[in-house]
């Protein structure tokens, strides 16, 4: 009896029994040298091979066989049982190198229809990892040990997460460079309605663009050029965005679609970032669209709201901006960071200060595993080694993402080529990510491009179009994963 109750605690569900097992293991085994040790052990690696080929030919591991494990060897026999988890697990990822184990074909149903591998029977959720911090392998953290990402019930609780389905997927395949587009779309501060007024004791400032018929031609223009680009995804910038132009953007790239993927491969638009919805103060809302279809795909309110100060405001040049204190952005703050699973890899969108200021989202993009963070901003040009630079490379070694900022024209229309302030060159848009795939070095790739006009797309010195790479787990990360060639 005393066995079957131990038995019971535990899930055959390969899942939902990583979860148990994984919030089971104190910290501390993974912040010191236990875990490492394990790992290196060729008993615990043998170990968890068994349990992997166990769990692929049956799609489940019987609970008394966990119970055994754990009541004998503690925290070491979690681990061993995790690590052949892990390995089966793989075999269910999107993002994986396999993709062999009919066994497990309900973990990927479940993670297909429900978001996550995991079920009912654990909280929180379970995702398949798709990148890697982009820092050289050494002691690893709890979550680096796994090809799989635990996301606590606390921040799965502020992620709105979903899986993009196959319809609005672009398919695309991992080993091959994803062509990014940013167009500046704003060129001078007579494209933008700016304004200053007091508001519960404080200066606070909007922006919204104007819907111009300069502005109009210009989203007509910027779709053509996306696609006689090859682009595959475009990020247009913050403040650029309005109700009124988001169905312009959504008509335009709607009736100009083509289904033919050689000759308009462009699928994933972000239109940039406006107060778009109402509300007093209304949300600074991206939005993210599917341009075959014309469906929104994921939309994000920025985070943290802008305090422009007395010296920005002199330098940006701003027309009717106070003289003196500071100016607060008049938005309503986001509360969740939302989340899209795709083949491009697990997306998500940072508006301008949430790049710089990530305190109250870093715990759970890195609890989900992020790949690529789309950053809309609206500041002066971009410049090497600055706060655009600095944030984004931050994030490339934590979390291994791609990060694509796309900036407008207009700020840097207003300041003038000899400020020294703002030394050239000056760049529109930053595409950066990992360097290399074995992450044996702190090495990112930085790609800046320049726009001259609202409609033209942000290239290289070498006139190509920046460029990422698809998310997807790689068996380099983790020896276990083939240690019997599989």
């Amino acid at each position: 009896m005393t066995d079957q109750l131990a038995a019971a605690e535990y899930s055959a569900e390969p899942a939902d029994l990583f979860v148990q097992l994984y919030d089971a293991i104190p910290d501390d085994v993974f912040e010191g040298w236990a875990a490492t040790r394990w790992y290196a052990a060729e008993r615990v690696r043998r170990e968890a091979n068994e349990i992997a080929d166990s769990v692929l030919a049956t799609g489940t591991f019987d609970p008394a066989r966990t119970a055994g494990i754990v009541d004998a060897r503690g925290d070491r026999g979690r681990f061993v049982i995790l690590l052949g988890l892990d390995i089966a697990l793989a075999h269910a990822s999107p993002y994986g190198p396999y993709h062999d184990a009919p066994a497990l074909a309900g973990v990927l149903v479940t993670y297909l229809t429900e978001g996550k591998l995991n079920g009912p029977r654990t909280t929180g959720a379970l995702l398949p990892r798709c990148a890697f911090a982009g820092r050289p392998r050494g002691l690893r953290t709890k979550a680096e040990f796994f090809g799989v990402h635990r996301v606590p019930a606390a921040e799965w609780a502020r992620i709105d997460h979903r899986v993009l389905p196959a319809v609005n997927d672009p398919h695309l395949n991992r080993d091959e460079p994803v062509a990014v587009g940013c167009a500046p779309v704003l060129e001078t501060y007579d494209d933008i309605e700016i304004e200053f007024e007091e508001r519960a004791g404080l200066t606070v400032y909007r922006l919204r663009p104007m819907d111009t018929s300069g502005i109009r031609s210009r989203v007509k223009a910027i779709i053509r050029r996306l696609d006689e680009s090859g682009a595959q995804l475009a990020v247009m910038p913050e403040a650029s965005l309005s109700d009124s132009l988001l169905e312009l953007w959504k008509e335009v790239a709607f009736d100009t679609a083509a289904r033919d993927r050689a000759r308009r491969p462009l699928r994933f638009l972000l239109l940039g970032t406006g107060p778009i919805g109402g509300g007093d103060p209304p949300p600074n809302r991206a939005v993210l669209l599917d341009r075959w279809t014309g469906q929104e795909l994921l939309v994000q309110d920025k985070l943290s709201g802008f305090t422009l100060d007395a010296d920005q405001m002199r330098l940006w040049r701003l027309p009717d901006a106070p003289s003196t204190g500071s100016a607060v952005e008049y938005a309503r703050p986001g509360r969740k960071v939302s989340v899209l699973d795709s083949s491009l890899g697990r997306l998500a969108v940072l508006i301008c200060e949430d790049l710089a200021r990530s305190v109250d989202w870093e715990r759970e993009l890195r609890s989900a595993g992020v790949s690529h963070l789309l950053v809309p901003i609206f500041s002066k040009p971009i410049l090497e080694f600055r706060w655009e630079q600095r944030s984004a490379e931050r994030q490339v070694i934590e979390l291994g993402t791609w990060v694509t900022v796309s900036n407008s024209l207009a700020v840097g229309a207003a300041i003038p080529d000899d400020e020294p302030r703002v030394p050239g060159p000056r760049y529109t848009c930053l595409v950066t990510g990992p360097k290399s795939l074995d992450r044996v070095a702190y090495q990112t790739e930085g790609q800046f491009g320049v726009a001259r006009t609202g409609a033209e797309l942000g290239r290289l010195p070498t006139s190509e179009l920046p460029r990422v790479f698809p998310g997807a787990a790689y068996d380099a990360w983790f020896d276990h994963w083939h240690d019997d060639k599989r």
